[in-house]
């Protein structure tokens, strides 16, 4: 089986201008958009026009952690996100 690797491995993928966090954030937001219509298409793309500059002044691995905060992503061997204290 022949696997690539990226040339540089500290260097996101990268789609278009965007890193494959913010490329699936786009694609999922425009077919929401798109099945939704009207005002909250639009304004779910104003959100997504002001998230995507917010989300890059953070560091790498942001948007799964925010998930996570939220609780719509279970991190394994990870508490949860409620959880205030924990013993090793």
């Amino acid at each position: 089986m022949d696997e690539r690797l990226p040339q540089f491995l500290h260097k996101p993928v990268q789609i278009l201008w965007f890193d494959a966090q913010e490329f699936i954030l786009v694609v999922s937001t425009i077919f929401v958009a798109v099945i939704v219509g009207g005002l909250v298409g639009w304004s779910l793309l104003g959100v997504l026009l002001l998230f995507i500059p917010w989300k890059r002044t953070k560091p790498r691995g942001f948007v799964p952690h925010l998930a996570w905060r939220w609780g719509l992503l279970r991190l394994p061997h990870y508490p949860g996100p409620t959880q205030t204290r924990f013993c090793e």
